[in-house]
This record gives C-alpha cells, structure tokens and sequence, in this order.
C-alpha cells in the first residue's frame, strides 16, 4: 500500500466527520453515542498509530542523510515498500547509490590520469622520482638514477622512507602529503647508493577525498656548498 498513510488519514477524517454528527445517523440516541465512542477512539488510535509510524520512518531518513552529510553514502533498501515514506526512503537511496557509483567513477578516472603524467613525468629529461603509496614503490627515471649512480629503478616506498638516513626526506613528504608543501633541501638516500643532497620540488596527486596516492618529486644535484674563508690571522 504506498498510500498507506493518505488513505489512513482520509477514513480518519470520516469517522471524525460522522461522529460530529450522530443523531442524522441514528435514531436511537444510545446507539449514537456508542458509535460517537467508538469512532473516537479509532480517531486516537488511528492518530497515534500515524504519529509514532511517522516518527520512526523520519528517523531513519534522517539517519541516512546525516550519514550523506559526514560523506558516507551507504543506505538500506527497505524490503517492501508499505508507505509513501518507504518509498521516499528507497528514492533516496537510490539516489546515494548513484552518487556512491558517481564517487567511485571519479576516483578511478583520477588515478588513471595521475598514472597517464606519471608515466609521462617519468620519461622526460628532467630527474623524476615517483612516490606511490598504492603500489608502495619509488620509481626513478634515467636521469634521477644518473644522480645516485643507480642500475636500479624500483625499490619497495616503505624501506626507502623508513631508512634511518632518510629521516629528513620522510617527514618532507608527510608534509607533502599533509599539508602540501612544494619544495625542499633534503638528503635522500637509496639501497647500494650514496646518499645525495638534492634540492626537491613536489607535486602530491590526490584522490576526490584528498588522499595523496601519488607523489611526483622533480630533483637537482645541490649546488656545493663553497667552503667558507678561514679568517685571517
């Protein structure tokens, strides 16, 4: 019944209606004031049994959509549809299942465009290095592996950042993936390399939801420091 709560509330007016009304009804005086009683009491019955359905269902509907607020857009079906709030209830989560579709779309669609320039980054001539936290790898291009004099390209993200010589270079790129921060004098060291003073500007690829998956660190060799003059005696 999708009118459920229409058609209940149009037999209540009725009865509300002929109880105004008795003696047009029956003649028989006592037989009137029963049905006056009666009708009353289904009246209330009938009100609060709307009052308290009613007041369930919306609490529901505004539990889903105080969920779609905090950015979560999972909802429940309802089984049968038995009223006009069920059916609001099943629109709306229709509704939050293709935002839900709409989400997961965009997401897929900007990590295939974060890998499309880092593809692109990583054969230019300029030295790349790509952070992938999904993949947990650190990718370096020809001329980034020129600067630690490395054979090889890939290493695992986790033992790179968490080497002891690479306490500087981790905390950058949490601020990168934190806060955002763009450039940076840092050392980083590599397995069966030197460790290096390279001058590093970032740039964090985020999901929809802010999430860094992807970080692409543009590097140069640090000029040397000039030793400084010793003072004259």
């Amino acid at each position: 019944m999708k009118n459920l709560y229409r058609n209940t509330l149009i037999v209540l007016v009725l009865l509300a209606l002929s109880s105004l009304i008795p003696d047009i009804l029956f003649t028989d005086r006592t037989s009137g004031r029963i049905f006056v009683a009666v009708s009353d009491g289904i009246v209330a019955a009938g009100l609060i049994f709307l009052l308290i359905s009613f007041s369930k269902k919306l609490s529901k509907i505004n539990r889903q959509i105080q969920l779609a607020d905090s950015g979560s857009f999972t909802t429940e079906f309802p089984e049968k549809i038995h009223d006009e709030l069920d059916m609001l209830t099943l629109k709306l989560s229709k509704l939050f299942k293709d935002i839900n579709k709409y989400d997961r779309l965009r997401a897929k669609n900007v990590a295939k465009s974060g890998k499309a320039f880092a593809s692109i980054s990583m054969n230019i001539s300029e030295a790349v290095i790509l952070a992938d936290f999904e993949e947990n790898t650190a990718i370096l291009n020809p001329a980034a592996q020129k600067i630690w004099n490395l054979e090889t390209r890939s290493f695992p993200l986790d033992i790179v950042v968490k080497h002891a010589q690479n306490i500087e270079f981790n905390k950058f790129l949490e601020r990168v993936a934190g806060s955002g921060e763009e450039k940076a004098e840092v050392s980083v060291y590599f397995p069966s390399a030197s460790r290096r003073e390279v001058s590093v500007k970032a740039v964090p690829i985020k999901t929809m939801d802010e999430k860094t998956t992807l970080i692409l660190l543009f590097v140069k060799k640090s000029a040397a420091k000039k030793p400084s003059p010793s003072p004259e005696s």
